[in-house]
């Protein structure tokens, strides 16, 4: 009879820390599933907010460009630049192809900032309608 009433209580405990254990289980394995969604919400928005940094830097090369300010379009140039390259290292791939392909036109703008090369305006021009389709603004083309 003792051994009995000893399983019983044995199984009373057991189905008291399930019943204890399973709401509290469901609860961690929902806040984690919560967590993994919003953690890839902020490294998808903190990757947007880097490349509209990269749209301001070139907003700001093209200011200098417009008002043939080339000292400061020459400084301005390689700050742009050097964030295209750092974000290109880390952009997904459809923004990679962007960025890289604007890395492709450093050595045209540099150029056209020292006077040698025409064009500059066309090409600060296409840049930004570029970044601004890789953060889906719209851009004035039919594209």
């Amino acid at each position: 009879m003792k051994k009995s009433w000893l399983g019983i209580g044995a199984a009373l405990i057991v189905l008291a820390f399930l019943v204890g254990f399973w709401p509290q289980y469901r609860q961690l394995t929902a806040s984690r599933e919560t967590a993994a969604t919003l953690q890839t919400q902020l490294d998808a928005a903190e990757a947007r907010l880097r490349l509209g940094d990269v749209l301001g830097h070139l907003l700001r090369l093209s200011d200098a460009v417009h008002m043939k300010n080339y000292g400061e379009a020459a400084t301005l140039s390689s700050t742009y630049f050097d964030a295209v390259r750092q974000e290109a290292s880390r952009a997904s791939s459809d923004n990679s192809a962007v960025l890289r392909s604007i890395l492709g036109s450093r050595d045209q703008v540099t150029a056209a900032i020292a006077g040698t090369e025409t064009g500059l305006d066309v090409t600060l021009r296409e840049q930004e309608r570029q970044l601004r389709r890789a953060l889906g603004y719209p851009t004035g083309d039919a594209s």
